[in-house]
């Protein structure tokens, strides 16, 4: 087997500050985007309330034209 080679100290310390600098943005990105998809995640459930609400008063509303057909 073949020895190791010795890294440049020039790519070893670009590979750390870019190690770094991705962690920083990554953080200040979700800083960003965390009180965005907390409010996309409200607006959802209202919605999702509103639907189960109208599937229910479908579900009413044919049960009840079902009662009116079988009579």
């Amino acid at each position: 087997m073949v020895p190791p080679v010795a890294v440049s100290p020039v790519i070893k310390t670009a590979r750390w500050s870019f190690l770094l600098i991705g962690m920083f943005y990554g953080k200040q990105r979700y800083d960003y985007l965390k009180p965005r998809a907390e409010k996309e995640r409200l607006v959802e459930e209202a919605e999702k309330k509103i639907r189960e609400e109208q599937e229910k008063i479908a579900k009413a509303l044919a049960e009840a034209s079902e009662d009116t057909i079988l009579k």
